[in-house]
């Protein structure tokens, strides 16, 4: 089915100059043709969407995300949602999983990266949204993150220690169809662990690293401490996930240059990971400037920004009081006390997340022959960043799979000229 957007503002890619008045076609799930060749295309099966009042932008990718956690806070019991899952019966945490998923897909997120969870649960889920079992973002995940014993998120079962240990929990990730390989380089969250302390030998990352990507993975290392950053930045590992700089003795600031200029000349990829009691609307902070009480905890992350680190957005939704629906205000965090413009925010969470994902051949930005990821919003996300706030439509492989907060439910019809679900 083809269907004809003309939009008053297409934001094809964040890096570029804005189309105005643009129409684009979609066709079988992808990109078929913009500009006048859009018009041209069209014949009498094709649907048409007109709303030269909106922008057409790029659907967003949440870099970092745990969909078998609540993001609530702590239970009846006292337990945050990490430890609120340990003993969840797979059913309940599957369909917790959907309602996170559907959630973020319906703030225009369409693809997210799951850097951690149940094997048997989150694996076969993503395999469902894929063949269209069930409308969600589009899912990379990485299974269970290898850790070592009683380490970081130990109750995700992925424990190992040793060269040769390890080489087999990358394995198994492998066999089970994992996306990329994660690995939680320092302690975290998790009671005994400690996140200023590396929990591997550079000879284990070594060992990681070189045979995730013997088997064409990315590698991934969740690093607070500045210990465990330089580690996984000498193993060659993709991606850095929060990279917090703590120092070992005492947890503060360590940010060093040298690391950095490390990172940028290997493109490792560094998601901040701003969750949400980190984040705030970007009216307050605009109100308080430099005055607000978490300025100065930004300092290393604005610190990357001014260096060229390559960032990217994520929002570690299921951690504590972090739901999956607020991406666009860890975004409006980066441009409040990050440092950064609009347009690299949102370059952030679509074409330079696509890159870290590997995933630049496919989504990322609106061109020919790309997935027709998108969505409608009431404003310029490169002039303003809170235009994402409230999405009026989310496309996903060129089929609207939410208008209005609400998202479809498989196999529901819809209508492109009301963008309304049957």
């Amino acid at each position: 089915m083809k269907t004809l957007i003309r939009p008053g503002i297409l934001v094809w890619k964040p890096s570029a100059e804005p189309l105005a008045n643009t129409p684009i076609l979609i066709d079988d799930g992808v990109v078929a043709a913009i500009g006048d060749d859009a018009e041209h295309a069209v014949d009498g099966s094709t649907a048409t969407i007109d709303c030269p009042e909106q922008t057409l932008a790029p659907g967003l990718i949440d870099c970092h995300v745990h969909l078998v956690w609540s993001g609530r806070g702590d239970d009846l019991q006292g337990r945050n949602p990490l430890y609120a899952a340990i003993g969840m019966p797979r059913a309940a945490m599957a369909a917790q999983v959907i309602t996170n998923m559907q959630a973020a897909l319906a703030s225009g997120v369409t693809t997210v990266r799951d850097c951690g969870g149940i094997v048997e649960v989150i694996l076969p889920i993503a395999q469902a949204v894929r063949s269209g079992e069930v409308v969600g973002p589009r899912i990379l995940s990485s299974g269970a993150p290898i850790t070592t014993t009683g380490g970081h998120c130990w109750f995700l079962e992925n424990e190992a220690e040793g060269v040769d240990l390890v080489r087999q929990a990358v394995r198994r990730m492998h066999k089970a169809g994992a996306d990329f390989i994660k690995v939680m380089a320092t302690g975290g969250a998790t009671l005994g662990s400690n996140p200023r302390a590396a929990q591997f030998s550079q000879s284990e990352l070594d060992a990681i690293a070189a045979d995730a990507h013997r088997l064409a993975l990315p590698v991934s290392g969740h690093a607070h401490g500045t210990e465990g950053i330089e580690r996984v930045v000498a193993a060659g590992f993709d991606t850095i996930e929060h990279c917090s700089w703590q120092r070992l003795e005492d947890g503060v600031d360590d940010y060093r240059p040298s690391v950095v200029e490390r990172i940028i000349e290997q493109r490792i990829f560094v998601c901040k990971t701003i969750a949400g009691f980190q984040r705030w609307p970007l009216e307050e902070l605009e109100a308080a400037g430099q005055a607000h009480d978490a300025w100065q905890s930004y300092a290393t992350f604005r610190d990357m920004v001014a260096a060229g680190v390559p960032i990217v957005a994520g929002t570690d939704a299921g951690i504590t009081d972090t739901n999956f629906v607020h991406l666009n205000r860890t975004m409006e965090t980066m441009v409040g006390l990050g440092g950064m413009t609009p347009a690299s925010v949102l370059a952030s969470a679509t074409e330079t997340a696509a890159e870290a994902l590997r995933l630049e051949a496919e989504v990322g930005s609106l061109e020919v022959g790309k997935r027709a990821d998108c969505i409608l919003l009431h404003g310029n996300p490169l002039e303003d960043v809170r235009a994402l706030r409230e999405p009026e439509m989310v496309m996903c492989d060129g089929v609207i799979v939410a208008r209005g907060g609400g998202v479809r439910v498989a196999g529901a019809a819809v209508d492109p000229a009301s963008m309304a679900v049957r």
